[in-house]
């Protein structure tokens, strides 16, 4: 069963707008962060840029924890 990022970032990462949690909005400023800023955000949010960095070079979609 899916836990953490992973429900999330299915729901974002697949087009579905309706979230708006923390986490999938969190997920739609990475998606379009330059890479100045993605380096900040990863900075606090390492899981969740990995998460979406794995799936932008495979489209496989991790299931890691929340940091």
């Amino acid at each position: 069963m899916p836990t953490g990022l992973h429900i999330d970032a299915v729901n974002v990462l697949q087009g579905r707008d309706d979230a708006t949690n923390f986490t999938a909005q969190l997920l739609r400023l990475i998606r379009r962060a330059d890479e100045r800023h993605l380096e900040m955000i990863r900075k606090v949010f390492p899981n969740a840029v990995r998460v979406y960095e794995h799936w932008f070079n495979t489209e496989e979609i991790l299931d890691l924890d929340y940091d």
